[in-house]
């Protein structure tokens, strides 16, 4: 019998994330998306679920319901739905995930994206007054550091309650030690890198790899046959050296301005980067020369059949410069990072 899982991921990359899913567990079927939310059946539980790089957190569903009432009477069903679910297969789950420990503590973590006639912590609480119940005796309720913990999701027109087997690890990365204003998540590099679908035969481009993140992500999604990355600041160099040394990927990483790349004409196959926004990086105004100065530099070094995959919140400035540059545009991602749109475009040369 299948399992239900569901990942969370950044809003806006639900369907990548399965994509992901769908290619490293085999069987894995699709039940439903949600906003931030693959919910999908698995025949097997995978231990190396916890391996997926595009998702920020993956949980064992113990409960999911559409259309919960809104009033007060929604958290008498919350309450029933967990005292009735199947808590044993969910526990085995998170058992197979954590190398067969036994969980010691638990505890209740609320999140709510609708509008409902309660509080996120009323509806915590009538999930932690069933768990109580059914949970295994001499397990303790805490309020932090738990072994186990229950996440109740309200969203608009669905909830799901489930047991986390994953950790602050999968979503953060224990490599990840030097950071940089405006660095990028590695779950949405990991994605960007997926997108550039990957050939152990890549030579893969950053031009502007600030803490180095990107090639990272796609170094440790698969083999490569160069990585090359590169910033005009030197502290963003040498981050990235300590990042990629933490997270044991070869890499070559370079001082440089990406306006005039070092590198001979089309001598990479995929270049994949996150474009100054204007915001903690550049203004606005300084964009629209930058961006038309890079394509021109991309297009050289870019061999052809490449590929690139950038990502910028100026969807509508780098969308125009690239039709004026004789670019296709495959595919484009809008989701939503730090509060505001963005898009990950995935092109080529026309």
């Amino acid at each position: 019998m299948a399992n239900l899982f569901y990942a969370m991921t950044m809003p806006g990359l639900e369907t990548l994330a399965f994509s992901e899913i769908r290619a490293k567990l085999s069987g894995a079927e699709l039940v439903k998306f949600m906003r931030g939310v693959a919910l999908f059946r698995s025949p097997m539980i995978y231990e190396d679920i916890l391996d997926l790089r595009t998702t920020e957190d993956v949980f064992a569903s113990l409960v999911h319901i559409k259309g919960l009432r809104r009033g007060p009477e929604g958290l008498r069903v919350l309450h029933s739905a967990t005292l009735n679910a199947d808590l044993e297969a969910a526990l085995m789950s998170w058992r197979r995930t954590h190398h067969g420990a036994r969980p010691r503590t638990w505890r209740v973590v609320s999140q709510m994206t609708g509008s409902y006639d309660f509080r996120r912590m009323d509806g915590g609480k009538a999930i932690s007054d069933a768990l109580r119940r059914s949970l295994p005796r001499g397990m303790r309720l805490v309020e932090d550091d738990a072994d186990l913990e229950v996440w109740l999701w309200l969203g608009s027109g669905d909830v799901l309650i489930g047991v986390r087997l994953s950790d602050a690890s999968m979503r953060h990365r224990t490599y990840k030690r030097e950071h940089l204003p405006a660095s990028l998540r590695p779950t949405v590099a990991a994605a960007m890198g997926w997108l550039s679908r990957p050939d152990e035969h890549d030579i893969v481009l950053d031009p502007l790899c600030g803490a180095g993140t990107i090639l990272i992500e796609r170094a440790l999604l698969g083999p490569v046959e160069d990585a090359i990355g590169g910033d005009i600041r030197d502290e963003a160099v040498s981050l990235a050296r300590r990042n990629a040394r933490a997270a044991d990927v070869d890499a070559t990483w370079k001082v440089w301005d990406a306006r005039t790349l070092p590198l001979s004409a089309s001598s990479v196959t995929r270049i994949i980067t996150n474009l100054p926004f204007g915001k903690q990086i550049g203004t606005k105004e300084e964009n629209e020369q930058l961006y038309t100065t890079l394509i021109q530099e991309f297009d050289r070094v870019l061999a052809p059949k490449g590929l690139m995959v950038s990502l910028t919140s100026e969807d509508r400035l780098w969308d125009t410069i690239l039709r004026e540059h004789d670019w296709r545009i495959i595919k484009k991602v809008v989701f939503v990072v730090l509060g505001q749109p963005a898009s990950i475009f995935v092109t080529e040369r026309s």
